[in-house]
């Protein structure tokens, strides 16, 4: 449903409008960047496209060690896990009425963007980025290591994003891929919970072939074994019409952090189940996609060390 209150989203919006900050170095009248899920397509000529095998024949390893509740309610990113996973001892962070309030700004990168100004985009008000860490089974951006250390040296409170290819590998697998090769999460009060992006595919069927209901069991999947090896339920970046073409309007993960794709002047329709964002990708200024987070910069470190609710 499309949010009921524009004046106060508006009030959200300017604010995250007020502080674009230098970007990078390119000139402000050149195109454009192109869409991640544009953007993704050209790596076929860059590196070799993994082996595609479908879901239901993938060696699936056992998903042991969870336990506490069974990942849903306002405790399922809480409680007992596997030995060495980071548990949060924090207590849940609870956010307010995400139409009215400041808002806090942040932004997302990947291997497209080469020029960042960390400190120059800190020093205007953004206090969080994502950085994209991994790909399908089998890519890892050459960048995510450098961008993340830039990003904790600019004091950015920041975290990891696994752009998803469901036809390659079961979300168990990607889970583990991502995990190990920077989508950790960290009880560190500086790294936020993994992101799982979900977009349509740029080539093929949209849903990368799956069917809903295959859709929904891959996304748990993933899920499930990113909260067994990290302690935290993943963010799920998507936007309301994937949700609603490729899961079917599944409503069963409203216990994940949405960050809602929607590049508007106020935040459209929520995916189905979800009766709010956490974050809002809202655009793309100065050549990087810009985010909101709806709460206070005091709940957005708090984020860092506990759930939400």
């Amino acid at each position: 449903m499309r949010a009921q209150n524009p004046a106060a989203l508006a009030a959200v919006v300017a604010f995250a409008l007020g502080v674009t900050g230098c970007a990078s170095s390119a000139p402000a009248t050149a195109p454009q960047p192109t869409t991640e899920a544009q953007a993704v397509a050209n790596d076929a000529t860059q590196q070799a496209s993994p082996t595609t095998a479908p879901i239901q024949q993938q060696a699936e390893p056992s998903a042991e060690g969870v336990s506490g509740t069974a990942l849903g309610g306002a405790t399922a990113d809480q409680g007992t896990v596997s030995s060495g996973i980071p548990v949060p001892s924090a207590a849940p962070v609870v956010l307010g009425e995400w139409r009215a309030g400041e808002g806090v700004a942040g932004f997302d990168v990947s291997r497209y963007q080469e020029a960042v100004n960390w400190q120059g985009l800190a020093q205007t008000g953004h206090a969080f980025v994502y950085v994209k860490a991994t790909e399908g089974g089998s890519h890892r951006s050459p960048t995510h290591d450098e961008q993340r250390t830039a990003a904790r040296e600019a004091g950015l409170l920041q975290g990891g994003y696994h752009y998803a290819r469901p036809a390659q590998s079961s979300g168990t697998l990607q889970a583990r891929f991502f995990h190990g090769l920077g989508g950790g999460w960290s009880a560190d009060g500086l790294t936020l919970p993994g992101a799982l992006d979900l977009e349509f595919a740029e080539q093929g069927p949209q849903c990368h072939g799956l069917s809903p209901g295959e859709m929904v069991a891959w996304v748990r999947e993933f899920s499930d074994e990113y909260r067994r090896l990290s302690g935290r339920i993943p963010v799920i970046y998507t936007s309301a019409e994937f949700w609603d073409i490729c899961t079917g309007g599944d409503d069963s993960f409203a216990d994940h952090p949405l960050w809602l794709f929607d590049h508007a002047e106020v935040p459209g329709p929520l995916p189905q189940g979800w009766e709010r964002p956490t974050l809002w990708q809202r655009g793309i200024v100065d050549h990087l996609d810009r985010n909101v987070f709806f709460g206070t910069a005091e709940q957005l470190a708090a984020w860092a060390s506990a759930p939400l609710r």
